[in-house]
């Protein structure tokens, strides 16, 4: 067994404590629900019916749900109506829960600047059942020339079998990040996944060691919360989406209790190497608007 496989399955066994409360016993059989293929397929249609304004040519069940920072939105409205030309789009394919999330940023009509749009479509039965978008817009969007340099990273490429980590590993390295950031926290948690070389963008600026961020320097390239950990209290439910082939977990996520937010990260050999997160800032937001899940789902 190869010590980069060692270090990963280590990994898994200590990120799982961290989990803590939210752990529950795994109720999905091991058997993939969807393929890859079909995935991305659904996914690229999603991308040409949302810049043709034409939601009617994408397979949707009969109870599809959309929201926009966690307001329900009817199929058709809010960025269905503005959206232009995608310029930028990464994503990533959860084949056990049929879920995709996409992180791009788009065009859009009587707006000078382009818009942030990260969204997650859960798939059933071969068709869209649910949309949950992130969507920054004007002053939030801090750097879109920094997410375009971006664009040649390896996030979809597929990870050899031994520098993988477990889908509970991953998901308890994302569940961690956001815990790093309370200032008193309730439970244990590891940094393990952090203690090598990483680096972070929210909302378009890098905001590690060199990044736009001067008010609190950040000193190291390891995506540490160092300066930021001094939040009141833990951020709200999670919920998840994995894709072990290519080391990527999301996590969306009332940032703080209040900002409708996803962060991207990727993985490889047990550590985060990048984190992209969209996160809309200009108000106070109660909730998601979706039901809480449990973590290791």
């Amino acid at each position: 067994m190869s010590k980069a496989l060692q270090r990963a399955i280590l990994g898994g066994a200590i990120l799982l404590f961290a989990l803590g409360g939210n752990t529950v016993a795994m109720a999905e059989s091991s058997d993939s629900a969807c393929t890859r293929e079909g995935l991305k397929s659904i996914t690229d249609e999603y991308f040409t019916a949302l810049e043709a304004h034409k939601p009617s040519s994408l397979p949707l069940a009969p109870n599809v749900r959309y929201t926009e920072n966690g307001i329900e939105v009817p199929i058709g409205k809010g960025v269905w109506e503005t959206a232009c030309k995608t310029i930028f789009k990464r994503g990533m394919l959860d084949t056990r829960k049929c879920g995709t999330h996409t992180q791009s940023v788009i065009e859009e009509k009587d707006n000078p600047n382009p818009m942030l749009y990260g969204v997650r479509l859960k798939i059933d039965k071969e068709k869209i059942s649910e949309i949950e978008a992130i969507v920054i817009r004007g002053e939030q969007v801090l750097d879109v020339p920094a997410i375009l340099a971006t664009k040649d990273q390896d996030w979809e490429d597929i990870l050899p079998p031994e520098q993988r980590s477990s889908r509970l590993a991953m998901m308890a390295a994302a569940d961690d990040y956001f815990e790093l950031f309370v200032k008193e926290k309730k439970r244990k948690v590891s940094d393990l996944a952090y203690s090598g070389f990483c680096n972070r963008w929210e909302n378009g600026a890098m905001t590690t060691k060199g990044g736009m961020n001067q008010d609190i320097p950040m000193p190291r390239h390891d995506c540490s919360p160092e300066g930021f950990a001094d939040m009141t209290e833990t951020h709200g439910p999670r919920r998840f989406l994995v894709d072990e082939e290519t080391g990527v977990v999301v996590a969306y996520v009332l940032f703080n209790n209040m900002w409708p937010d996803f962060h991207m990260f990727r993985m490889n050999n047990g550590r985060v190497v990048w984190i992209q997160a969209y996160f809309e800032y200009g108000k106070e937001y109660k909730t998601m608007g979706w039901p809480d899940e449990p973590a290791c789902k």
